[in-house]
């Protein structure tokens, strides 16, 4: 532990401790400021300066009329402890970077109104206009107003604080980001993982209806979009198309019946369950039809057929409108994104960001000024539809204390952790209301052209009233092979654990085809089941699984996997033997599903005994 202590008018300074990391930087640093008195503080007296390094935080007391000079500062994090005198009243300050960005907009302020949480507003204008942003004069009016209701301040407050102003500094940079986006959109933009407003997504080769349809209308909105499709996939991919899912502000998903669409099915599952905003359009499949040149067989039929029934009335059951052609698909989701900005003014436009962090600041106990951390966990995945990771918990939050957190630093923590990563969020930062609006999943829908208004399918899924039964573990999986009756019902009948039988889990009988009704009793069951195992074996294509399994990941049900991949050679299903092409497309949908899982930390295995012991353990 090291100290570093500055008498009053002193120009010594004097560092305590065995540790000389940090001593040259910091001697700098506090000697540059330490003798400038604070022009605000009406008793003329300066106040001392102190250092103490603890961990790799520096802790510093300035004067509010100092100016500042960081040059000599690593890129480590530190808080600033800063005395402010506002009349009669004089607190404490701290702030605490964590990142470029409000370390940034902290070094733009300082040398106009030195060392301050407190921006005068008659000083923003001329802030705004050193980082090189202009915005008019309404415009920071409006922010100024925004800022004072946002920050329950009365009207004697003239000023504006830090973690408002960045909040203010990001969006006006994303305004222009934007509009650098729209001049760029007509180029070639496939591969824009972090800044791409829509992810066209479900089926790929060899279709080409982004490259013929969608890619054109977006561009012609200027739209960025990102392009997942590829001559040839490998399972490296995942990562970067769930960087871009993440990163996008609309999820536009085409299953298409010249493919099997199986990871696309799965995904609209996960997204739709996720809360994210997912325009569906689906085609419907034909008996005896053709795929990727190869005439399916009645079995694989029903298969897909239950596969996208099953897929369509969950999303039905969210109130989300399936489109049957693409054109409608995208005049909605050009009318969503327009609306983001279009339904407001250029000063709503600002000032939205602001008034949705109080709000969800506010629902999580803000109102009487902090939140919990785990509190502003819960926040940050709310606005932004995505967790922190243990290292940008560690990153960003301080959990070996209790410290409670701010509007101010709430605020802070957003504009930093939304701006070193674009990825991690919308494109936009965090979900603004209006888009919430647009986006809901109760309400993802728009008015089209009445040209187009035979383009979607039927209404809204009603949840009809069922038997409610409780059970322990619900077994869902492969119907072919007897893994219930040899392994798991002999193991849950060893610990008394409830089930419902296999005749009332879902199974689909030769003759038989898929209902609504019987998806939303499939779900019933699954839903009064406080445990779920899917078991997806190498004997099954497992469509209607891997469906359900990425839906309730998506809503976090306490679930346990076991997932087997198909042969890649002489695999059979039932009495047929299935395709080099339909082994692939089968198997690609186990590797979304897997890593699904693995995201949301959910254990999975190969071996259905194992994944059996986990369940009762």
């Amino acid at each position: 532990m090291e100290s570093a202590v500055m008498a009053p008018g002193s120009t010594r300074l004097k560092v305590r401790g065995k540790s000389n990391v940090g001593r040259n930087s910091i001697t700098r640093l506090l000697t540059r400021n330490h003798n400038i008195n604070n022009k605000n503080n009406r008793n003329g007296a300066a106040r001392p300066n102190s250092l103490r390094n603890n961990s790799n935080q520096r802790h510093l007391n300035f004067n509010k009329g100092s100016r500042c000079s960081n040059q000599g500062v690593d890129n480590a994090a530190y808080a600033i402890n800063i005395n402010i005198n506002n009349g009669n009243d004089t607190s404490d300050s701290k702030i605490i970077f964590s990142g470029n960005f409000t370390r940034e907009v902290y070094n733009a302020i300082c040398p106009r109104l030195g060392h301050t949480l407190h921006i005068p507003e008659d000083s923003v204008q001329a802030l705004f206009n050193d980082m090189k942003l202009y915005p008019s004069k309404d415009q920071v009016s409006e922010m100024l107003k925004c800022a004072r209701q946002c920050g329950r301040r009365n009207g004697s407050s003239k000023y504006i604080t830090f973690g408002e102003f960045c909040v203010f500094v990001k969006e006006m940079k994303n305004q222009n980001s934007k509009q650098h986006r729209k001049i760029q959109a007509t180029k070639t933009n496939n591969k824009c993982v972090n800044n791409c407003e829509v992810f066209l997504g479900g089926s790929c080769n060899p279709t080409t209806w982004r490259a013929d349809t969608a890619i054109p209308e977006l561009q012609k909105y200027g739209i960025t979009f990102y392009n997942p499709q590829v001559s040839m996939w490998v399972p490296e991919l995942v990562a970067q198309e769930h960087d871009a899912k993440q990163a996008a502000s609309v999820l536009l998903y085409v299953v298409d019946s010249q493919t099997r669409s199986t990871v696309g099915m799965i995904e609209v599952a996960y997204l739709v369950a996720s809360g994210r905003c997912v325009i569906v359009v689906a085609h419907s499949y034909r008996p005896g039809q053709s795929i990727m040149g190869e005439t399916i067989t009645a079995r694989e039929y029903r298969d897909l057929v239950e596969g996208q029934t099953t897929l369509l009335t969950l999303v039905r059951s969210k109130g989300i409108e399936v489109h049957k052609n693409l054109p409608s698909a995208l005049q909605c989701t050009a009318k969503i994104l327009r609306n983001v900005s279009n339904d407001m003014t250029p000063e709503e436009q600002l000032t939205s960001k602001l008034r949705k962090l109080r709000e969800v600041f506010d629902s999580y106990g803000g109102q009487n000024g902090e939140i919990e951390k785990f509190g502003f966990l819960k926040a940050f995945h709310q606005l932004t539809q995505r967790e922190l990771t243990t290292n940008e918990m560690y990153e960003y939050l301080n959990f070996s204390n209790n410290q409670s957190i701010t509007f101010e630093r709430f605020c802070m923590l957003m504009a930093e952790i939304t701006s070193d990563n674009c990825d991690m969020s919308t494109t936009n930062g965090w979900v603004s209301q209006p888009f919430q609006r647009q986006c809901s999943t109760n309400n993802n829908t728009c008015n089209i052209d009445n040209s187009l208004i035979n383009g979607t399918m039927e209404e809204p899924v009603n949840i009809t009233s069922f038997k409610k039964n409780s059970y322990d573990v619900f077994l869902g999986g492969t119907q072919s092979s007897q893994w219930r009756e040899n392994i798991a019902i002999p193991i849950l009948n060893q610990q008394n654990l409830s089930y419902p039988n296999s005749t009332n889990g879902y199974e689909i009988l030769d003759n038989k085809i898929v209902t609504d009704y019987d998806v939303l009793q499939w779900k019933q069951m699954m839903d009064n089941s406080k445990v779920i195992l899917f078991v997806i074996t190498n004997d099954s294509r497992s469509l209607t699984t891997m469906i359900l399994a990425a839906h309730y990941i998506a809503i976090g049900k306490n679930m346990v996997l076991c997932v087997q991949q198909l042969p890649e050679e002489n695999c059979h299903v039932g009495n047929e033997t299935l395709s080099e092409q339909a082994i692939k497309d089968y198997n690609r949908g186990r590797v979304y599903v897997v890593d699904m899982a693995k995201r949301k930390q959910i254990p999975v295995f190969e071996d259905i005994r194992e994944a059996v012991q986990c369940v009762v353990k």
